[in-house]
This record gives C-alpha cells, sequence and structure tokens, in this order.
C-alpha cells in the first residue's frame, strides 16, 4: 500500500499507476486483517479468495495498462502480486490441512 509513494521519488511518472497500487494495497491488507481477525471458517475462506484475487490482479495489472515509462512500478506489481498469490494460495493450502504436519498429528492423535 505504500510501495506507490517510495516509487514516486524515484520515478515521477509512476503517478499515473499510483491510485491502482494505492486501492489494490488498501484492499490486500484491508482483506489480510479482516482474515486475522474473523473466527468463523466462512469469513476466512472468503478473505482467502479475495487476497487471492487482488494478487493476480496486481500481478496482471502492468500487463492489462502501459507501465511502459514506470519500470520500477511494473517490477513492483509483479513480484508483489506473486508473492501475495504464493502467499495466498500457500494459507490455502495449509488451511486445508493436508499440510504433512497437519496429516502426522492427525494420525498421532488417532492413535
Amino acid at each position: 500500500m505504500l510501495s506507490p509513494f517510495f516509487l514516486l521519488e524515484i520515478n515521477r511518472r509512476a503517478f499515473n499507476v499510483l491510485w491502482e497500487d494505492l486501492l489494490l494495497g488498501f484492499g490486500i491488507a484491508t482483506f489480510a486483517l479482516c482474515r486475522l481477525l474473523s473466527r468463523r471458517h466462512q469469513e476466512i475462506v472468503f478473505a482467502d479468495w479475495l487476497i487471492t484475487a487482488l494478487g493476480i490482479i496486481t500481478f496482471i495489472n502492468p500487463l492489462l495498462y502501459n507501465y511502459a515509462s514506470a519500470a520500477y512500478a511494473k517490477w513492483n506489481n509483479l513480484i508483489g502480486g506473486a508473492l501475495v498469490f504464493a502467499l495466498a494460495i500457500y494459507q490455502d493450502w495449509k488451511d486445508s490441512g493436508k499440510t504433512p504436519a497437519a496429516h502426522f498429528f492427525r494420525r498421532l492423535k488417532h492413535s
């Protein structure tokens, strides 16, 4: 969420993409906080899907719009979006209980 302001200091041409990145970062931060504070499974799953979608949008944003004049902003979105997407997928996989550790402790519990 703060990266557009840092990028603006590096490259004034990043101003055109400032608002998109600010809104995407705000959405990711807001739904991540909602996910952390939620206790209900349906809310957690919904927040996970929203964060995953926002990560994908952040990743493809430079491909949809012309970021040619703002190379730092393009790489910021590509790397940031890929990280958010990968971490959201990992967290969803971890929450599904299919991790080796969860499987191990489930077996221990039943033996």
